[in-house]
């Protein structure tokens, strides 16, 4: 499964490791991939005893071209466990991990018949976008710019309302797609998405 291009691609990639339920329990460092294509990865956060704990995890890079997959556990060395791959996983698993997070914050309309700036409570975020609770009623279809808060410094990227749904005190319920991320953007939303995904378990 890994060919010598994957070895010296993926050397030092970030990955996040996730149970069979989806939930983070801990990030690591692939370190190499051996000649029986286990992936030795050290554990940088959370415990190997963690990941010990388990008979397979999944394996979601931080970077865009790093392959996510599921592996089984083999063995573990010191804070570094091996990983035998079992298969690659879609990319859509690194797009749609999703976080619950909670912050206030605020849209800016681009198209839509209003102007100026209205806040909203966040409810969830991923790598493609967020969910969030909003007094001002948006339209399926709209453009807006929101502030996102929780990356290494504060971004605004611009997003399209995807569904709505009605009935909370804070307003109703939306979700939204980033557009047009621009690499650096993209990284830093994975990078609070991973970042946050673990802190929470």
């Amino acid at each position: 499964m890994a060919s010598s291009k994957d070895q010296k691609d993926n050397k030092n990639r970030k990955y996040l490791m996730l149970d069979s339920r989806g939930d983070a329990i801990a990030r690591g460092i692939l370190e190499r991939i051996t000649d029986g294509e286990l992936w030795r990865l050290r554990v940088t956060e959370g415990t190997a005893d963690e990941v010990m704990g388990h008979n397979n995890i999944s394996l979601v890079g931080d970077a865009e071209n790093s392959p996510a997959l599921e592996g089984r556990i083999v063995q573990r060395e010191g804070d570094v466990v091996f990983v035998e791959p079992v298969r690659r996983l879609e990319e859509s698993v690194r797009q749609n991990l999703r976080i619950p997070v909670r912050f206030v914050t605020y849209l800016y309309a681009v198209s839509g018949g209003w102007k100026g700036r209205v806040p909203i409570v966040t409810n969830d975020l991923s790598c493609g976008g967020l969910a969030f609770f909003c007094p001002r009623k948006l339209e399926v279809g709209e453009i807006v710019e929101v502030v996102i808060t929780v990356t290494s410094q504060p971004l605004v990227l611009t997003m399209r309302i995807l569904h709505t749904r009605p009935g909370h005190t804070e307003g109703d319920f939306y979700a939204g797609a980033f557009m047009d991320l621009v690499r650096e953007e993209e990284s830093m939303v994975r990078e609070a998405v991973f970042s946050i995904q673990l802190q929470k378990n």
